[in-house]
């Protein structure tokens, strides 16, 4: 064969056994880089994906319940979660609830197998419900959410400070308080949401409140006499002095010698109180007796409302005994020496006031205790109420140009009420403003100016001046009180009776809670 027919022929034949193994280590090279390209695409997705799981991007937006036709979000059902669970980590000591452990670990009912992570799903899905139906009930009466906003803007406000003075930003507290999934935007809709049923649950409150008229505020007192009546009576308390039950040697005393130690304490508060009895009979006040035997329970003359008031020791007593009886009551760890002076209802009619406070900027010193503003301070706050003052001369004087000014210029942070204080009592108000507000000559549209500063040493209080509107007299306290008793009563069932067409229930975005 030619030499030339022989290359023709090996190069018909393909590469030789070196070219081959070559080209397989390639093409081997290159699987193995299309493999490794392949799993580092899909773990660069995982890792993704497992961030923005941890994130709680998904969890947030997870349907959690649904509440008539809407469907609140994971996010939107932790805004009322937390909120349940804040109201009972204020007693957590006292209902058993230890926020150091998961919600779901701890029993709320441990007879009905309920934990504290039902109970407060159930109270969140219930406080969701009211608040859309109120909600829906404003909008449907014409409230509209720019009503509300200053009162949103004020607490955005409020919780921004909360958070710089706990080091936290803004939407960082948000979380804190309301659980990881909360945003800002939710918090701000779901408290506009509030403020809405608010203002519905107002609206219903005081249409009913002034609804009642006389002849069901009588029917209500004849029913409940017992706790709307006014009592007055005087009673001194002798407890048995505590025995020692050791002996010098720290030793328990025998029982027997315990026993006759208590007979003899209790024996010596009777012979007390038995002296003291026949002192009052003869004559002697019972402040006299207070001071005798250096009494720290017992009073000479105590007036309250409500029966359930009194001590319920001595209470089914007093009330059978005629005006002026004294005696003396025995019970197992001592005695009362009681004595019935009068019962009634009370007509004093209560007084409606309004006011301006112009305030003088104070600091705070040790212990917390209120540090007196500097004449600098109360020179400004002088020259803020002489405008105020001034504005007011300038008026035409009537309640509702006071009322206009009071929501402009007043230092007590309220700008919705005209300044106003509704059937207040004797006593409610500090003593400046008390006795210019309850003076016997005192008339409707008096205007009067007082200054007050807080008690020496008070720990709270204010500093400032007062420029007070008298409406004039109202209703006595009972009546407010039978009126809010019974608007109470009626405005749950009309609650209960709106909430009842939002069906709710939990969906599976409420698993992300309270884990």
């Amino acid at each position: 064969m030619s030499a030339s027919r022989e290359k023709k022929q090996r190069q018909n034949a393909g590469p030789d056994q070196k070219t081959v193994k070559v080209q397989q280590e390639q093409a081997a090279r290159r699987r193995t880089t299309i493999v490794y390209s392949v799993i580092a695409a899909v773990i660069a997705v995982l890792v993704a994906a497992l961030l923005v799981w941890r994130s709680g991007f998904f969890q947030s937006r997870a349907s959690a319940a649904t509440v008539g036709d809407e469907t609140l979000t994971a996010a939107e059902l932790s805004f009322y979660y937390y909120n349940a669970r804040q109201s009972t980590a204020m007693y957590g000591s006292y209902v058993g609830f230890d926020t150091t452990k998961a919600d779901g670990d701890q029993f709320y009912n441990e007879s009905e197998n309920k934990t504290y992570r039902d109970y407060f799903l159930e109270e969140a899905l219930a406080t969701a419900q009211q608040h859309k139906a109120l909600a829906d009930e404003a909008v449907k009466n014409g409230h509209t959410e720019a009503e509300v906003k200053d009162q949103l803007d004020d607490a955005i406000a409020s919780t921004k400070q909360q958070a710089a003075s706990n080091g936290y930003t803004y939407g960082a507290y948000l979380k804190a308080m309301y659980g990881p999934y909360m945003s800002t935007g939710i918090y701000e809709k779901l408290y506009t949401r509030y403020l809405m049923y608010a203002l519905a649950a107002n609206d219903k409150g005081e249409e009913l409140y002034n609804g009642y008229t006389q002849a069901d505020l009588d029917a209500y007192y004849k029913d409940n006499a017992d706790t709307l009546d006014t009592f007055e009576y005087s009673h001194l308390s002798f407890p048995a002095a505590s025995v020692d039950t050791k002996d010098a040697e720290g030793n328990d005393l025998p029982e027997d010698e315990v026993a006759k130690l208590k007979e003899e304490a209790l024996a010596d508060a009777k012979e007390k109180a038995e002296e003291a009895l026949k002192a009052i009979e003869d004559g002697a006040s019972f402040q006299s007796q207070i001071d005798k035997y250096e009494l720290t329970t017992g009073g000479d003359h105590v007036t309250v409302v409500g029966s359930s008031t009194i001590n319920s020791t001595y209470r089914d007593q007093l009330l059978k005994q005629d005006k002026g009886d004294v005696e003396m009551v025995e019970t197992d760890s001592g005695y009362y020496v009681i004595s019935f002076h009068d019962r009634y209802l009370s007509d004093e009619p209560t007084r409606d006031v309004r006011h301006i406070l112009a305030r003088a900027e104070n600091t705070t010193g040790e212990d917390n205790k209120l540090v007196a503003p500097t004449d600098e301070a109360w020179a400004a706050a002088k020259a803020k109420m002489d405008e105020i003052q001034a504005a007011w001369d300038a008026s035409g004087k009537t309640e509702d140009d006071f009322a206009k000014l009071a929501n402009e210029k007043s230092d007590d942070g309220n700008g919705t009420t005209g300044g106003l204080y509704e059937r207040n009592t004797e006593g409610y108000f500090v003593p400046e403003f008390n006795d210019w507000v309850f003076d016997s000559a005192r008339k409707p549209g008096d205007v009067g100016m007082v200054q007050h500063s807080a008690e020496e040493g008070a720990t709270n209080g204010y500093y400032g001046y007062h420029l007070i509107y008298y409406v004039g007299e109202n209703e006595p306290v009972w009546m407010g009180t039978v009126r809010n008793n019974l608007a109470t009563e009626a405005q749950q069932t009309w609650m209960d009776d709106l909430t009842a067409g939002y069906a709710t229930a939990l969906a599976d975005g409420a698993e992300y809670l309270g884990k």
